[in-house]
């Protein structure tokens, strides 16, 4: 043998090479993807706070993708109350406005300018609901828990299907938050047998007062004292309307001229007199079959699901002293829907999203309520106002005329309503505390809220992120320097190699 290299030298020499190439691929690694390291062993010393750090980081991120959902929703429903807000102040100065003219004796041109009003209001009417009706992505944003439930619907196309349903007499639009709101449901179990009667019109309970709340009569109550002057009805049994509360529709039976239905404006302390709107016509003593109800299902539209023929809405137009019977259009079919059947009548109110508030949680330790539904009182308020304008208009029924002294009060308090959405007067306890403005601050609140918690979350995630590259983040320049020199090192270390390769003993006998 002639060589001088030996077999261990020579492996030891190509293992230094391998290592020295190996950690210039791992540094050209680093290089191209700016990473110390491809696998968390690979900076072991800083692994475990690394990945703490990580998972960090995306909770963090997601809080702040959340937040900007949650802050563009509250700025599309801020935009929508900022409208609607806009559009009720219109109807309010509008109305009061209209409301300078004596509406005594109307002549033509006041009616003319009554029917403009009534245009106009139902066009802001049908502006409230689309405003509140908007949805972000597929949910909508004023229906709470419910955001897959159109919130409002109003189910007239012209103030003629307005007036169609609430004429003004027969039928008044709601003047209170719980006849407007009496989100009432019946079934089988409380009616007993339900006939439908297509002749009659009608629908009647198998079972005596299913469709009253309560019921007064001359037993209860003692004789009933009618005071048209003071709009009162007054029981001589002290306390027996202690149950009936202020905004309740009631009917009353029995009278000379004055049964119809009444929205109960105040109740005296000691419970013996109602105050009601509108007002009775005539002073009267009714000692002996006068019947005060309170009727569970309201004049007004109603739907009844769960029978054969008759699924459908209906508009009650009448309800028996009894709580029996209710007079109905159009007529329905005859049909009989037994106690043990699925049958169910309910009121139709103009909201139809859920009650549950929704929360939103904003971080780790702060949660807000999303909780602005379309059931606001402030909204409940701008609507019920607006269709006591829009309703048919009051006739004497003697005369048939006009009558101006009651379209004056509904007129007044439809601007009371009206003025109260915009701005709840304090020390109003006849209507809901709700308002645009509470509203406006409410929504302004919580998008204060998101944006300092955005502001301070999008400040930590720079923070992370700056922490995870010192990390993981190789110096590129230094990185560059280190494989020119592991570069030079090897074509080095290959020269040497082959040097020492070619030598054998010859070399040295030479």
């Amino acid at each position: 043998m002639t060589r001088v290299p030996t077999l261990a030298a020579h492996s030891l020499m190509s293992a230094r090479l391998m290592s020295t190439q190996s950690r210039i691929y791992d540094l050209q690694t680093q290089l191209s993807t700016e990473k110390k390291s491809q696998t968390y062993s690979g900076i072991a010393s800083d692994a475990l706070r690394l990945v703490s750090f990580e998972n960090i980081s995306a909770l963090n991120q997601t809080y702040i993708t959340n937040n900007t959902v949650a802050n563009t929703r509250l700025s599309a429903m801020s935009s929508s109350v900022d409208g609607a807000r806009a559009s009720l102040i219109n109807f309010r100065d509008d109305l009061s406005s209209y409301l300078n003219h004596d509406l005594t004796n109307m002549d033509d041109e006041e009616l003319t300018n009554l029917k403009g009003l009534q245009d106009r209001a139902f066009n802001i009417l049908k502006d409230i609901e689309s405003y509140f009706d908007i949805k972000l992505g597929d949910q909508y944003l004023f229906s709470g828990g419910r955001n897959d439930v159109l919130p409002i619907s109003i189910p007239f196309d012209s103030v003629e299907d307005f007036q169609a349903v609430y004429d003004g007499n027969d039928i008044t639009a709601p003047e209170s938050r719980f006849a407007h709101m009496n989100d009432t449901l019946i079934t089988s179990g409380d009616t007993g047998t339900l006939t439908f009667n297509n002749g009659a019109g009608t629908i009647t309970a198998g079972t005596a007062g299913a469709f009253n709340l309560q019921t007064y009569t001359n037993a209860a109550t003692g004789p009933l004292t009618l005071d048209a002057t003071n709009g009162t009805l007054t029981a001589g049994t002290a306390g027996a309307f202690a149950n009936v509360e202020a905004g309740m529709t009631i009917q009353l039976s029995g009278s000379t001229a004055d049964d119809r239905f009444y929205t109960v404006s105040g109740v005296s302390a000691d419970g013996s007199t109602l105050t009601l709107a509108p007002g009775l016509t005539t002073d009267e003593t009714l000692a002996a079959g006068a019947t005060v109800s309170v009727p569970a299902i309201q004049p007004g539209q109603i739907t009844v699901s769960g029978t054969n023929t008759n699924n459908r809405t209906f508009t009650v137009t009448g309800i028996s002293a009894d709580g029996r019977t209710l007079t109905v259009e159009p007529p329905p079919v005859t049909e009989a829907v037994a106690a043990t059947g699925n049958a169910a009548l309910s009121n139709d109110i103009y909201y139809k999203g859920g009650e549950t508030v929704v929360e939103h949680r904003v971080s780790d330790s702060r949660s807000i309520e999303l909780g602005v539904n379309a059931k606001n009182g402030a909204i409940e308020k701008a609507i019920r106002a607006i269709g006591m304008v829009i309703q048919g208009l009051p006739t004497d029924s003697v005369t048939g005329e006009i009558d101006g002294e009651e379209l004056t009060r509904r007129l007044n308090e439809a601007l009371s309503i009206a003025s109260d959405a915009v701005q709840h007067e304090v020390g109003n306890t006849a209507e809901n505390g709700q308002d645009f403005s509470r509203l406006e601050n409410l929504l302004a609140s919580n998008q204060v809220v998101l944006k300092n918690a955005l502001t301070s979350q999008q400040t930590y995630s720079t923070f992370l992120a700056t922490r995870m590259s010192d990390m993981e983040d190789a110096d590129t320049t230094e990185v560059a320097t280190m494989i020119n020199d592991q570069s030079t090192a090897l074509q080095i270390s290959y020269a040497a190699m082959s040097m020492i390769n070619q030598l054998s003993l010859l070399n040295y006998m030479d």
